[in-house]
């Protein structure tokens, strides 16, 4: 018994350490496709911070977790909702410290093709404005009282549709009709 042990356990470590793993990301997809439902859960029709905040700091623990351990998954590994809740998670997180942490491994991601270039441009954004510094991609708005929204605290105005558009972002023109439309829609 002990002479099969001393066999088997090398080749064993071999094999896990050495060998190309297949690798099934499902149950991490199950949980961040959860991870997007309780992110939503109260942040429509109107945003309800006491409900939504505990759920933020879970969300924010699970996702940190995630890609501490694993990266920033692709949709192709983890679909579309999954790989939407990585970054809605840390767009959403209630420290600007956990944002700057995870602002460079998403800019990484949307260079690899595993995030998307815009969700760099509108977390990039919120980063600057919690810096009180200028946003560059005019991601970030406000609604005034009528209900139309608009874009302040950003630089170099007169080039902002040369860089949406570098970030797969449409016109600021196009952005802020259609955020009116979403807004003025009772």
């Amino acid at each position: 018994m002990i002479t099969k042990l001393k066999y088997t356990l090398p080749v064993f470590i071999l094999c896990f350490f050495g060998c190309k793993k297949t690798e099934n990301y499902s149950e991490v997809k199950k949980t961040l496709e959860q991870v997007l439902v309780d992110d939503q859960k109260f942040r429509q029709p109107t945003y309800d911070y006491i409900k939504q905040a505990p759920i933020d700091r879970k969300n924010i623990k699970i996702v940190t977790k995630i890609i501490d351990s694993l990266g920033w998954l692709g949709e192709d590994k983890i679909g579309h909702d999954a790989n939407l809740a990585l970054f809605l998670v840390i767009q959403h997180a209630d420290k600007l410290e956990t944002m700057e942490k995870y602002l460079p491994i998403l800019k990484e991601a949307a260079n690899k093709g595993n995030a998307k270039k815009e969700q760099a441009a509108y977390l990039i954004d919120r980063v600057e404005l919690l810096n009180n510094r200028k946003q560059i991609y005019g991601t970030q708005y406000s609604i005034r009282k009528n209900g139309t929204t608009f874009i302040e605290n950003l630089i170099d105005s007169a080039n902002v549709n040369s860089r949406r558009k570098s970030m797969d972002l449409y016109p600021l023109e196009d952005y802020l009709r259609k955020i009116d439309s979403s807004n003025n829609t009772k």
